[in-house]
């Protein structure tokens, strides 16, 4: 129904965070189901913080030695690639909740115009079957333009570089993101500096949709364990009641929130009750 894209033009600023927080945060606190897709090679993007082992979760019914996306290409060169066997080639993360295409193996240079032609046949296919697909488009990819255009709703990922700030509200969106839709998110947000979400509003004169995910070291260590499911999942479920404004797992349901409000997706879909 909707797809979202997790863009940057700047490195480093936590693009793949960003998405594997949005992920999570959207299956878990929404009837929604979520298809998270890496368009790369095998390990790369969102798949490096997920454990290497995961692909032989006995809840998945698919061997992915060749990778997810590798059968996706297979599918859509012989025309069969459809809403009703694509999930039969991603691998379940949250049960009926979350699913995830795996890059490819296979390294074998597709032309660009290929593989555009595959990314838009997947995304057509997958909006068929998903309330929304998550994409991580990096912004030195060279599918990242494409990624951008296929979007509904794009996440752009910034940090509090005032110098990246001033190019990025001063020129990257009058030219290039004007028209879009979008949020933009502050990651790795410190709020002893100057660059609070109030200022960087008042600096730039925004008056759009803006969060922040506070630098968390608990996140940091999840991420070089590869243990990030686990922790978002923890995260997730904190009870209100213990979850304190400008904490990690607020600012992980507020950007949940956020994005959903602004793809026209709450509209549709009820919040998840505890315990439900």
């Amino acid at each position: 129904m909707s797809t979202i894209t997790f863009w940057s033009p700047f490195a480093g600023t936590g693009c793949t965070s960003s998405t594997l927080i949005s992920a999570y945060a959207m299956a878990l606190h929404y009837r929604t189901r979520v298809l998270l897709v890496n368009t790369g090679l095998v390990g790369t993007s969102t798949e490096a913080a997920l454990p290497s082992n995961e692909a032989d979760s006995t809840d998945s019914v698919f061997s992915f030695e060749e990778g997810g996306w590798d059968a996706v290409e297979r599918l859509h060169s012989s025309g069969s690639l459809n809403k009703h066997n694509l999930r039969d080639y991603t691998k379940p993360l949250l049960k009926e909740r979350l699913d995830f295409l795996t890059g490819r193996m296979n390294e074998m240079e597709r032309s660009p115009q290929e593989q555009g032609e595959t990314v838009k046949k997947l995304l057509n296919v997958a909006n068929e079957y998903y309330d929304l697909v998550l994409l991580d488009a990096d912004h030195a990819g060279v599918d990242s333009q494409l990624k951008l255009q296929q979007a509904d709703y794009v996440v752009i990922n910034l940090d509090q570089n005032m110098r990246n700030l001033e190019l990025f509200f001063e020129e990257i969106l009058p030219e290039r993101m004007k028209k879009q839709n979008m949020h933009v998110v502050i990651n790795k947000y410190d709020p002893q500096s100057r660059a609070t979400l109030s200022n960087i509003r008042r600096r730039f004169r925004y008056k759009g949709s803006i969060s922040a995910i506070p630098y968390t070291t608990g996140y940091l260590d999840a991420m070089n364990r590869r243990d990030v499911a686990k922790y978002l999942q923890l995260e997730s479920l904190s009870e209100n009641k213990d979850t304190r404004k400008g904490s990690f797992a607020a600012s992980m349901s507020e950007l949940a929130r956020l994005i959903m409000d602004g793809a026209g997706m709450r509209t549709v879909l009820k919040r998840l009750e505890r315990g439900a």
